[in-house]
């Protein structure tokens, strides 16, 4: 059930005037933008949230917001041991995933708020200059010897990790031909100092890299992927904001926010907020796609004849 923005907006402006002033201590009462929460955040989107929390936290004073990256899975087998409540993943709760909660009569509100795309990067002197899809998943198999690079993954858990076996129908991995690393800091690194690697990482680590991998950022590019058409020119594709908006880049996911709080607490709020006006045009700076493209005000100065 997906939160209303509208319903959620008037939860925020009846709150936020109580509640300014008030200094935020471990015993401060949470509402919808005050108090604490924690929020597991998938590993390879985690750029991005921390991005909306800091903004979150600095229009709200009294909200803090605890991320914790965790991959996919793990944070799968969390919410389902009950030991979380908020959570931020790169997909949506599959059918036999709410199946689950709805047998427990556990409702969670799940709110859609951006699109990202999963993307091939290889180092910045490899002379590939894009991947084709029936190769890549020959190469999977361990059925092809002819594709030489090495395929790297972020954890064993990821979420890009899944995405790519659902995508290619493939549930065993040839573990000649791939390998894993912690996380995507870790795989952004190793694709960086090898020349011979191809990594499998979302878009949002290269758009807003950490301060500590920007070098090695610096040191990577973008593949493509191999289109049935020409694009641009080209009989590939690499993702921007508009291929990933409209589609054309074919690996896009969408970002959901899962709420298990069952009431109307900090993760309401957040996830109003991202939703909403402010969330959406920080999805827009950041170079990923938003649910719902903000609208921009036009200024007219002078009269027109």
């Amino acid at each position: 059930m997906k939160i209303k923005f509208f319903g959620a907006l008037f939860f925020l402006v009846t709150f936020v005037s109580c509640e300014l002033g008030t200094k935020l201590t471990k015993d401060t009462k949470e509402t919808v933008v005050t108090g604490t929460t924690s929020i597991l955040v998938d590993e390879t989107i985690f750029p991005i949230v921390e991005d909306l929390v800091a903004v979150f936290e600095n229009e709200y004073k009294n909200a803090k917001i605890n991320l914790i990256a965790k991959p996919e899975g793990e944070i799968l087998r969390l919410l389902k041991d009950d030991k979380s409540k908020i959570a931020i993943l790169a997909r949506n709760l599959s059918r036999s995933e709410m199946q689950y909660y709805s047998n427990k009569n556990i409702i969670p509100r799940i709110t859609a708020f951006g699109e990202d795309a999963v993307v091939f990067i290889a180092h910045h002197s490899n002379a590939l200059e894009a991947i084709s899809i029936d190769q890549f998943a020959s190469k999977l198999k361990g059925t092809t010897s002819n594709w030489s690079p090495s395929i790297v993954f972020e954890n064993p858990e990821s979420s890009t990790l899944a995405f790519l076996k659902s995508e290619l129908a493939i549930d065993t991995l040839d573990s000649k031909a791939v390998f894993s690393m912690k996380d995507s800091k870790e795989l952004i690194r190793f694709v960086a100092a090898n020349k011979n690697a191809v990594g499998i990482v979302g878009v949002n680590w290269l758009l807003q890299p950490s301060l500590d991998i920007e070098k090695e950022v610096q040191n990577v590019k973008i593949l493509g992927i191999h289109t049935k058409g020409i694009i641009d020119g080209k009989p590939w594709v690499k993702p921007n904001q508009s291929n990933i908006a409209d589609h054309s880049y074919p690996w896009t996911r969408k970002l959901y926010l899962l709420n298990f709080q069952g009431a109307n607490g900090l993760g309401m709020g957040f996830a109003s907020y991202i939703a909403g006006e402010n969330g959406q045009r920080i999805l827009l700076k950041s170079g990923l796609s938003p649910v719902k493209f903000p609208s921009r005000e036009i200024n007219i100065k002078g009269s027109l004849e």
